[in-house]
């Protein structure tokens, strides 16, 4: 879970931070202390979700949500004590996801969060699931952990989904309209961010595009996930992979 707030107010950014944190202990929280560092934050480093506190932007809040959403569809929930039904349905029209009136509660701020997380999917979609191997690839969907080589590696919980919807289709090509769907729904037009999401988790795999052990590219298609044929560990073994973490 990666998060990024935007705004000048270091007690608003605190009382943030520390609610998702207390819902995800093992977040990262970032803090922009205006909008071309948050922009910025946003574009490196794909947050899974970004907190606006519109009380101190240093632009307006549309232009704000405008500029984030011309390369972006993250998650963004406005902060405000500004609670009027004109900013809030301006707000959610150009382009943001919720607006919370300030004060809240932190438990009020990260329930809505995770609501959001919810209705996508995200966090929910394989709790159920066991921890799968694929040689020195380890999959953890409770706790949206992968380690490779027992290293854990930082993944976004969009990159988890990713990585773990190819994993458990393996063998089998992920059309990116299937990829789209299953990851963004259709709120927003996705096809450029399938291939950036791929790119990234690559990077992080040490998989080269060229000569993948990891994630082919089928031209024109899709995706497919080629490493050793993963396996569901048991409790024991998922005690041992955790432990090697």
């Amino acid at each position: 879970m990666k998060a990024v707030f935007i705004g000048s107010d270091p007690q608003i950014a605190e009382m943030a931070g520390l609610g998702v944190r207390l819902r995800w202990p093992n977040a990262e929280v970032l803090v922009a202390r205006n909008c071309n560092a948050g922009t910025e934050m946003v574009e490196n480093d794909w947050p899974d979700v970004v907190l606006l506190h519109q009380d101190s932007l240093d632009r307006p809040l549309i232009r704000t949500i405008q500029s984030l959403r011309r390369f972006s569809n993250v998650f963004m929930v406005v902060l405000s004590r500004e609670g009027d039904e004109a900013n809030i349905i301006s707000a959610l029209e150009h382009g943001a996801d919720d607006y919370i009136k300030l004060p809240c509660g932190l438990t009020q701020l990260t329930t809505r969060i995770w609501v959001l997380f919810r209705n996508t999917g995200i966090g929910i979609c394989y709790d159920q699931d066991n921890m799968v191997r694929s040689g020195a690839l380890v999959i953890n969907p409770a706790t949206y952990e992968v380690s490779l080589e027992g290293e854990r590696l930082s993944l976004t919980s969009t990159e988890f989904r990713m990585l773990h919807l190819l994993v458990r289709n393996w063998g089998m090509v992920v059309s990116h309209k299937a990829l789209e769907s299953t990851l963004w729904g259709d709120q927003v037009d996705c096809a450029s961010l399938v291939k950036k999401y791929v790119q990234r988790l690559r990077r992080k795999l040490k998989d080269d595009a060229r000569e993948p052990i990891w994630i082919v590219s089928i031209h024109g298609v899709g995706y497919r996930f080629i490493g050793p044929t993963p396996t569901a560990l048991d409790s024991d073994q998922s005690n041992l992979a955790i432990s090697a973490d």
